[in-house]
């Protein structure tokens, strides 16, 4: 439990100040074991307050600790989020520049008279066909890594929410 020493002076001085008020307002009054007792009671009363208050201060600096690393836990995983999603717009691009070609290339095949340039024609057709299965099998691992991002990124935010949660729990007492 951490307490600044100008929180402590301020507790001391309290503590000083009420038992002189108390001890002069005895002596004052004439008063006997009564009013000495009222004095502890509410001497210690302020100690278990200063306490809470204390353990409250604690509670939200630790909170505030926690908070400032789930942010960057967040900034991290929305960074690998957005490149998630980058690589998936990069492969959904790449698909659909292979399946334009692919289809432009159906289209002049048969229009083709020259044997030699039509079976170049034919062999760069199945070259886009592989390569477009390599892609479909890239963008499916981009859409499985961007949904994973954004499920890690939902339990972040969700533990961020929490702890300010907590935090307005701390403060609202």
């Amino acid at each position: 439990m951490r307490v600044s020493k100008r929180g402590a002076a301020a507790v001391a001085a309290v503590i000083f100040i009420a038992g002189c008020a108390g001890t002069l307002l005895a002596q004052a009054s004439g008063a006997g074991a009564g009013s000495l007792a009222e004095l502890t009671a509410e001497i210690r009363q302020l100690r278990l307050v200063i306490e809470q208050s204390s353990r409250t201060q604690t509670q939200a600096q630790a909170l505030g600790i926690f908070l400032s690393a789930q942010q960057s836990r967040i900034v991290q995983v929305t960074a690998r989020l957005d490149g998630a999603r980058r690589e998936l717009d990069t492969m959904s691009q790449r698909s659909i520049e292979h399946a334009n070609q692919l289809a432009r290339l159906e289209e002049e095949i048969p229009r083709l008279s020259e044997p030699n340039e039509r079976a170049a024609f034919e062999d760069r057709s199945r070259g886009l066909k592989l390569e477009m299965k390599a892609i479909a099998t890239q963008e499916q691992q981009a859409r499985t890594r961007e949904a994973e991002m954004l499920q890690a990124w939902q339990q972040e935010e969700a533990r961020w929410n929490d702890l300010i949660a907590r935090l307005q729990q701390i403060v609202e007492r």
